[in-house]
């Protein structure tokens, strides 16, 4: 599947856009890191109706971050654009609320904290802000789950022609469900993809190879811890190779599946969206 790149959004590791983000791979910065309790300053909801503004969790704001720096790179309406959203594990603050509710003698779970639980609550706020009725498609897949987000979207935008908006993104749970479940820190990427033409300036080619393989590694270790520690970072080797406008594979293998190969072809686009 041969695609094109039109857009980046990023939000992690201290990190407020893509550009950032591309400055600190290319020079080989560290990352920072990024607290649950530092995140709302990241976080635009501006955008969303009133209602859904104050009804709206750090999770879905998060991804709806990325989004709107990805499409307004790309230059595309939002309202025209499929979706895909892929969370390891959604609004992990909801869910750790209703479960502790559900643990208490009455249950008692609010109904807006059960209206946020269910995993297509963000692909649903956002297309509420951009006004599309475009298809949306919400799926987890644990810690493959950036690979699984990215062939989802590789495949709709290349049966359909159309471009297609991948967002890929995780926050952490609170006390005491972190130690069932560890999420290092909140991230996200939104990436806007098109089927490659002649005039395509840098171009992709996902296909799936054989069961196994060693995962492409980053060249710092905290990038590597990133990628390590937040399911969505699986997809940071593909942003390292962008940033760096080099060509390179970059394997993803799967928990027992194919391994998915992106192989980048680069014409120096580099940090910009």
């Amino acid at each position: 599947m041969k695609l094109a790149i039109e857009g980046i959004g990023f939000v992690g590791a201290g990190l407020a856009d893509w550009n950032t983000a591309a400055e600190a791979l290319r020079s080989g910065s560290s990352p920072g890191s990024l607290s649950l309790a530092e995140l709302g300053r990241f976080l635009k909801a501006d955008r969303l109706p009133r209602t859904e503004r104050r009804r709206a969790g750090k999770s879905v704001r998060l991804a709806m971050t990325a989004c709107w720096e990805a499409v307004e790179s790309s230059g595309l309406d939002p309202a025209n654009l499929p979706m895909v959203f892929a969370s390891s594990s959604g609004d992990t603050e909801v869910l750790s609320h209703t479960c502790a509710a559900l643990a208490e003698p009455e249950r008692m779970v609010s109904p807006t904290r059960f209206h946020n639980s269910v995993h297509n609550a963000a692909s649903g706020y956002w297309s509420i802000a951009v006004g599309t009725h475009e298809p949306a498609t919400a799926l987890a897949c644990h810690d493959d789950t950036a690979g699984a987000g990215l062939l989802e979207a590789a495949m709709q935008a290349t049966t359909g022609g159309l471009p297609v908006l991948l967002v890929i993104y995780d926050i952490p749970f609170p006390e005491p469900m972190c130690h069932a479940e560890a999420i290092a820190e909140p991230l996200a990427v939104a990436l806007v993809l098109r089927p490659a033409g002649h005039e395509s300036r840098d171009r992709v080619n996902i296909s799936l190879g054989d069961e196994g393989g060693t995962a492409t590694p980053m060249r710092g270790s905290k990038w590597q811890a990133l990628c390590d520690g937040v399911p969505a970072g699986r997809i940071l080797p593909f942003l390292e190779a962008l940033a760096l406008g080099e060509s390179r594979e970059i394997v993803m293998p799967t928990d027992g599946g194919p391994t998915l190969l992106v192989d980048y072809q680069s014409t120096e686009r580099g940090g910009q969206g």
